[in-house]
């Protein structure tokens, strides 16, 4: 095999320095994932209630518009004191907690 036909072989980009690699990866914190674990039960809910409506037949509340704005006002803080930062993560894990027990509650 000459060098000419492993190189038409070849396809694709090879990135070779660490400083030029793609930047759309996003850096989780721990309200982020909270809020994204909560979007993930509410979803987890709808679908239940959708599929399983003769074992529940009224939908649990959830409260996903308060959960929303209450992690909206903490994402828009410049710098979150310790105090809020503790009070926003304990309010997100209560709304998942309701979350995962109405999911346990529905599941047949």
């Amino acid at each position: 095999m000459t060098c000419q036909e492993t190189q038409e072989k070849n396809s694709g980009q090879l990135i070779v320095d660490a400083t030029c690699t793609p930047a759309d990866i996003r850096y989780p914190n721990d309200m982020s994932i909270l809020n994204e674990a909560r979007m993930n039960a509410e979803r987890f809910i709808d679908y239940l209630y959708t599929n399983y409506r003769r074992e529940c037949p009224e939908k649990p509340r959830d409260y996903r518009d308060v959960a929303h704005k209450d992690f909206i006002v903490y994402t828009k803080k410049r710098k979150p004191r310790a105090n809020a930062r503790r009070k926003a993560i304990r309010k997100q894990l209560n709304y998942l907690r309701r979350d995962i027990k109405h999911i346990v509650g529905i599941n047949p």
